[in-house]
């Protein structure tokens, strides 16, 4: 009687009541088999917020956590939310000041930790057009979660280059990711854990010191390729890590001094998230060398060129290595593919290529940010899984603005990279194709080999990532489009089965 008393509540409320104090949110986070999280934010001064849950059971009895905003924070909060029944559906409404807000939803927490069964999640980055189908999509696949891996919105375009000098600049940026037309509607009911990239951290492809840039021009004919890496002050960097403490409701962090990396745990399989910008101590441009006799740029990164960090890649070797887990998977902002070298390597031969707006040494620049670009560090880390007989670990990555797979046998480890969620355009494997084709450096098959958008299909639209995990048997990642239809999907099986 109680579940559905509330039930009629918010749908009584939805249809008659015109009052939402709630400006911002709710978005809900750091989801455990046992908790949550919830950023709510609020403009009215001295507000008493009120959330009220009911689990999905008609013996459940409804309870209360309160919080007031935190005025430094731009009046948001993140309230935290215990005691929690294993993979069950809570329905919720928000009160302010004693008020009900027209603001209601409902999330499913998390299987109980080793549980096996048939759970899906998503997952996608890059969103930075009108274009918001995708969010319309995701919700017809009943995922407990969506891993954002990053672009969630371009602040360093979309406010300004300079946006993290400024708290107001911060707490701003984070209003834009909750106030995304149709992605806000989806975040009442499907929770989220997020990791950021580039263009969200401090921008322009940032590292621990600089950012870092490439210009191309004709000179007498003849191409010059210039990199640049202008150093930021640290108190960007520090606002970045301390926004998305302060404004986004995630997991427990293993260290703010080196970024924003964590873990949790999602049944019988555990997630790894690391963060591929705040621990970069190097500029991208220290991994290429100029020859003046030829002038031309070679690649040949020097020793101790690392992206991610020892600190970084200690906990995640430790982690990986006591995980009881039946799944592990490694989420990253940029794609863990080693076979991407490939594309680094044409990208220098072809540097000097010049046709309607493409320079070939784009291709070695931009790769070269991936962790094929520091193959001293992933070759340690492959290594590492090798002589630990660590297996049926799966990598979810996103930045490249277009969706593609592979099975492992190039990338390493089997690995989805969904990575246009609301962008320009996704051609970006099918060009790479034709240059491969054209150049004879390389086959796109034998870096993405699963397909995706541009490979093996025409379908050039949004998309989107799925993961199903089934049981210990196996693991389902496909590309959804936003139209709903599947532009490619294959299983991984579990090291038992095979």
């Amino acid at each position: 009687m109680h579940r559905v008393g509330l039930v009629l509540i918010l749908v009584v409320i939805s249809f008659t009541s015109t009052a939402q104090f709630i400006t911002h949110g709710p978005v809900i986070g750091a989801v455990t088999d046992s908790s949550a999280r919830m950023y709510l934010r609020t403009t009215i001064p001295n507000a008493q917020l009120t959330l009220e849950l009911v689990a999905d059971d008609p013996f459940s009895i409804p309870f209360k956590v309160s919080a007031s905003p935190v005025p430094r924070n731009d009046s948001s909060v993140v309230l935290g939310i215990e005691q929690l029944s294993s993979n069950t559906e809570y329905h919720y409404r928000i009160f302010v000041n004693q008020k009900p807000d027209t603001i209601a939803g409902s999330f499913r927490t998390f299987p109980a930790v080793g549980e096996k069964g048939e759970f899906t999640f998503v997952t996608g980055s890059c969103q930075e057009t009108e274009n918001m189908k995708v969010f319309d999509v995701m919700p017809l696949h009943n995922p407990y979660f969506l891993m954002h891996t990053g672009d969630y919105t371009y602040p360093d375009y979309q406010i300004a280059p300079d946006y993290s000098s400024t708290w107001d600049g911060m707490a701003l940026s984070y209003r834009k990711r909750y106030d995304e037309k149709e992605m806000k509607y989806m975040l009442r009911s499907v929770p989220i854990d997020y990791v950021y990239d580039d263009n969200d951290y401090v921008g322009g492809s940032g590292g621990r010191f600089c950012k870092n840039d490439w210009k191309a021009h004709k000179e007498n004919g003849r191409v010059v390729n210039e990199m640049f890496a202008p150093e930021f002050p640290p108190f960007w960097r520090r606002n970045t890590i301390k926004g998305y403490d302060e404004f986004f409701p995630h997991y427990p962090l293993v260290d703010t001094s080196e970024g924003i990396y964590h873990s949790f745990k999602f049944g019988n399989a555990e997630f790894f998230v690391i963060d591929r910008n705040s621990a970069k101590d190097r500029p991208n441009k220290d991994g290429f060398v100029y020859d003046e006799k030829k002038k031309k740029w070679r690649w040949d990164p020097p020793e101790g060129y690392a992206l991610f960090g020892k600190k970084q890649m200690d906990w995640l070797k430790k982690s990986l290595k006591e995980s009881d887990a039946d799944w592990k998977f490694i989420v990253s902002g940029v794609p863990l593919n080693g076979a991407c070298e490939k594309l680094i390597h044409a990208g220098v031969k072809i540097q000097n290529m010049s046709m309607k707006g493409f320079y070939g040494f784009h291709m070695a620049w931009g790769f070269s940010q991936y962790w094929a670009g520091f193959p001293e560090e992933r070759n340690d880390f492959m290594q590492f899984l090798e002589d630990n007989d660590i297996n049926d670990v799966i990598v979810i990555s996103g930045d490249t603005h277009h969706n593609v797979m592979d099975d492992g046998s190039n990338a390493g480890l089997p690995e989805l990279n969904a990575s246009g969620l609301s962008v320009t355009g996704t051609e970006l494997a099918y060009y790479l194709k034709l240059i491969g084709t054209f150049t004879f450096q390389y086959r796109m098959k034998k870096i993405w080999n699963q397909g995706g958008n541009g490979l093996g299909t025409k379908n050039l639209k949004n998309a989107f990532g799925k993961v199903s995990i089934v049981n210990d048997d196996y693991v389902e990642l496909s590309i959804i489009d936003e139209d709903n239809a599947v532009i490619s999907s294959f299983q991984v099986p579990h090291s038992s089965k095979k």
